[in-house]
């Protein structure tokens, strides 16, 4: 072995390599790790939006619950409304419950003058749910409601809406007006039997058509049977069981 100057011995194998990247190799890694990061950082962000939705949702059940509750300790019977005309009385009763901002219905007018069959005289047009065409399912599809329910709307601090709809079917947007507003995201619903004070999601053993008062184009059938099928891959409103009870 042939040494130089007593130092190191010769690497033959080192001599016209060159150590580093170019300018052109670095950039092209830059833009690899960029697409790629485009490609996965929607998806990131939507799962983070859907845990806090969901966080969000298990929140707003809670506190509905537990004001129905409350009516029905100090009414000593459940809510109990045939019609539709008589739901405006526990809008206002559950709104004031839950210290809402603003409501559809003018609700102090209303329980002072107990005039709960004429709830039109008494509309707070600058509070309502989504205008339709402005909601969506998760299929992405307008959705639509029917006019009579819109207004039985309150906006509560946290920014979140709650309408009853349809007897006695609760919508919930847990974020109000801000996006996405979509069915199974941050828009969810939930159910109170007839005659009951227990919250829950479904009519006994009975199909349940959430929103189904605004015509056939427009409800979801939702069951027991059929709620993870509908969250998973169908229009969203069984995502609401499926954060509650799985």
């Amino acid at each position: 072995m042939k040494f130089w100057g007593g130092g190191a011995p010769e690497n033959k194998l080192l001599v016209g390599k060159r150590i580093g990247f170019t300018l052109a190799e670095v950039l092209i890694t830059i833009g690899i790790i960029g697409i790629v990061a485009a490609m996965t950082m929607p998806a990131l962000i939507n799962n983070l939006q859907d845990r806090h939705f969901k966080s969000m949702f298990k929140k707003q059940y809670s506190i509905i619950s537990q004001a129905i509750q409350m009516l029905y300790a100090e009414d000593g019977a459940p809510m109990d409304f045939a019609n539709w005309r008589d739901m405006p009385l526990y809008v206002c009763r559950i709104a004031q419950k839950l210290n809402a901002e603003q409501s559809g219905l003018k609700c102090n007018e209303m329980l002072e003058e107990m005039d709960f069959q004429n709830f039109e005289n008494y509309r707070n047009t600058k509070v309502s749910w989504h205008a339709d065409n402005t909601w969506y399912n998760k299929k992405k599809q307008p959705q639509f409601m029917n006019n009579a329910y819109r207004g039985m709307t309150f906006y509560l601090m946290d920014g979140s809406w709650i309408n009853f709809n349809c007897i006695r079917t609760i919508f919930v947007d847990v974020n109000g007006a801000k996006n996405p507003n979509t069915i199974g995201r941050d828009i969810f619903y939930l159910y109170l039997p007839a005659k009951s004070t227990n919250t829950g999601f479904f009519n006994g053993d009975a199909n349940l058509n959430v929103n189904g008062c605004s015509g056939s184009n427009y409800y979801v059938t939702i069951t027991k049977k059929n709620y993870k099928e509908d969250c998973e891959n169908g229009f969203g409103w069984g995502c609401s069981p499926v954060y509650i009870l799985d």
